[in-house]
């Protein structure tokens, strides 16, 4: 059975690449791959209004800037938005962020036909309670999804108006793009990592959420036990110094061990995933996403996260990773010597990584899920 095409508008005003514009982007992607009619709306020149043109060559919509808050500026953004949906025949507008949510709600007070509205949640704060606020998220949306269950128990905690208008779907990855190497990655010659070394690492960016502080105390550790070990770190500068982690592993006494890798976007990222043995993700907060969770799944790499967020909702303990509590160096040691010492353990983790990346992680599965919220919203169930 063949069902007509949605037209949507995504909307994702973020004002830079993170967690919530990917989510966001892959979704037009994902719904694209499978003969939707997706366009992606935003300021023209933001970074995943870019990289929405340039990479994954999806339609876009730029001639708005909801980030702005001149009142010129505001009926403008009204004007381009309302007259983008009337040719265009969008059915359904999915808002990304608080901006999006707040615009389309305003345009559909002032018209006389509105429009669906669809709020996905990446975000890791409760809304603030107030009058308005509540206003908008009771009456003025139809449907939510939460990119993590915590979200949802975070919105709920503070109005309990989501339980029968709400669906948690998790970010997705391209698994025909994120599969496991043939070989291994070439990456690891130039990192100087040899043949029977195990290489461990964390991929994010220099921030103290991320704790790489208790990586490196943990490593230290690891490595009095087993001395067949390199760690890395590959990121790109944000609150944290590559220079203060150089120093923290100098005093930890672990400088040759411990390789430091600034983001090089020359660097194919899944030849830098290919090339762990074990990722790392230390993190103390946020993860209401975490997409580089799923791409490890995706690429068969066993991994090791702490219970924050959505880790403990897409991980599956001792099957597709180790939980493990947040910082505590302790406990991470332990982890990773145990996926040091038990090679076959760390093959069965991989293999069982990539079947959950295929079976709840795909575009295939995103698409189809989230395509379920749009025609439930469309045949007006929601309420």
């Amino acid at each position: 059975m063949t069902t007509t095409p949605i037209n949507t508008l995504q909307l994702v005003s973020v004002r830079w690449w993170n967690a919530s514009a990917y989510y966001g982007i892959t979704l037009a992607d994902a719904l694209t791959q499978q003969g939707e009619n997706c366009t992606v709306g935003g300021r023209a020149d933001s970074p995943p209004i870019v990289k929405a043109k340039n990479v994954f060559q999806l339609p876009i919509f730029s001639d708005i800037n909801l980030e702005s808050l001149s009142p010129l500026s505001a009926l403008k953004n009204l004007r381009a938005l309302k007259n983008f949906i009337r040719k265009n025949n969008i059915s359904l507008i999915n808002a990304h962020r608080p901006e999006d949510h707040s615009f389309t709600a305003i345009l559909n007070s002032l018209g006389s036909k509105r429009i669906p509205l669809v709020r996905t949640v990446s975000d890791v704060r409760a809304p603030k309670d107030r009058s308005l606020n509540k206003l908008l998220h009771d009456k003025a949306t139809d449907f939510y999804i939460f990119s993590c269950k915590a979200s949802y128990d975070r919105y709920q905690s503070v109005w309990p108006i989501f339980e029968r208008r709400s669906k948690v779907i998790y970010s997705a990855i391209d698994t025909d793009k994120y599969q496991p190497l043939k070989a291994r990655s070439p990456l690891r010659k130039k990192l100087g990592i040899a043949d029977n070394e195990l290489l461990f690492g964390i991929i994010a960016r220099l921030s103290p959420v991320k704790d790489h502080a208790t990586f490196l105390k943990a490593a230290a550790k690891a490595l009095k036990k087993h001395s067949g070990l390199k760690f890395l770190i590959a990121g790109e500068e944000v609150e944290v110094s590559f220079e203060s982690l150089k120093t923290l592993a100098g005093e930890l006494g672990i400088s040759d061990q411990v390789i430091f890798l600034p983001r090089d976007d020359s660097i194919d990222h899944a030849d830098l995933i290919g090339a762990l043995d074990g990722g790392i993700i230390a993190s103390t907060g946020s993860e209401v996403i975490c997409r580089i969770a799923v791409e490890y799944m995706a690429m068969g790499i066993p991994q090791i996260v702490t219970d924050v967020n959505v880790l403990p909702e897409i991980i599956d303990n001792e099957k597709t990773g180790l939980i493990i509590q947040h910082s505590d160096a302790d406990a991470l040691a332990q982890a990773i010597c145990q996926l040091c010492e038990q090679a076959n353990f760390r093959k069965q983790m991989a293999n069982a990584a990539r079947q959950a990346a295929l079976f709840r992680f795909s575009y295939q599965v995103f698409a189809k899920e989230t395509l379920e919220v749009y025609r439930q919203v469309l045949a007006g169930q929601t309420q």
